[in-house]
Parts: C-alpha cells; structure tokens; sequence
C-alpha cells in the first residue's frame, strides 16, 4: 500500500466518523426523548423526524428536537 492510498483511506475513515457522529439510533433516541423504541421507529417511517433505512436499523438525525414537544 502506497503512501497516498493509506491518506485516502484516513481521509474516509475521518468523513465517516464525522458523518455517524451526526447520527442516533432508535436505541439512542428512545433515550433521549425519553419514547419507545417503537414508537421512535413509527415516527421515522412516518417522516415526523429526519432519518434513513439502511437495512433494518434506522439512522436519525441528531439535533433535532423531542418529536413529543412539537406542535
């Protein structure tokens, strides 16, 4: 492996730990907002809070505020 390819390769390990430092897990959520995991899993299928499917785990926005105290 040539100087350059392990650079590149520290450079992505970076942005992907930039990027998962973005993102919470249902289990993470359920913590935080104090909700079920379910119900945390209902809310992101629905659209109500910003988040992604990658296989069966979904992957939320962190930052954003407790679905539970919005209008």
């Amino acid at each position: 492996m040539t100087n350059n390819n392990t650079i590149n390769i520290q450079q992505l390990n970076n942005t992907i730990d930039s990027l998962m430092s973005q993102l919470m897990t249902t289990e993470e959520a359920s913590t935080l907002w104090s909700l079920s995991q379910d119900h945390i899993k209902r809310l992101c299928s629905s659209g109500k809070v910003v988040a992604r499917k990658r296989g069966k785990t979904w992957l939320i926005l962190k930052g954003q505020s407790n679905p539970a105290h919005r209008e």
